[in-house]
């Protein structure tokens, strides 16, 4: 039986140390599907805090209601942050971790080798740094927007 990470007890300093880390341009965008989460997992209930598919939700939020997942113990933000980098690539379901542009744009923060997209069973090619996720109106990456190299100014 796979042994997942427990909740632990943390202190305001820790926790306002970490968020204080965090961008406040972050945000993660869950694709909607359901994921193939383990029973039991935290990372998997703190990534299920992410309830509402395209619509981004502010990094720090996320690391907040994490840490608060359980009365009186909840998962450090680092481990919540990277949770979602791990599960960018993942299938069916994705999180992404974005930085929202002035113009209101999201794109990515880091390259993701395998995404996970709107095209059935995810893209052909990886989305490099930088590469738009949502558009402000609501458009989502294509396989265009996974182009070798391409980069968006924002």
């Amino acid at each position: 039986m796979a042994r997942h990470r427990t909740a632990e007890a943390l202190s305001e300093l820790e926790v306002t140390r970490a968020i204080s880390r965090t961008p406040q341009d972050q945000f993660v965008i869950w694709t909607g599907d359901a994921a193939g989460s383990q029973g039991g997992s935290l990372r998997s209930r703190a990534l299920g805090l992410v309830d509402e598919a395209w619509r981004p939700m502010a990094l720090r939020a996320l690391l907040l209601r994490a840490v608060e997942i359980e009365p009186g113990a909840g998962l450090h933000p680092d481990v919540v942050r990277s949770a979602v980098r791990m599960h960018q690539s993942a299938r069916p379901s994705a999180y992404f971790l974005a930085r929202r542009t002035l113009g209101g744009d999201y794109l990515a923060v880091t390259d993701i080798p395998y995404p996970a997209g709107p095209a059935p069973g995810g893209l052909r090619r990886p989305l490099p740094a930088g590469a738009l996720l949502l558009g402000r109106y609501g458009q989502r990456f294509t396989d265009e927007d996974a182009a070798p190299m391409q980069r968006r100014a924002g």
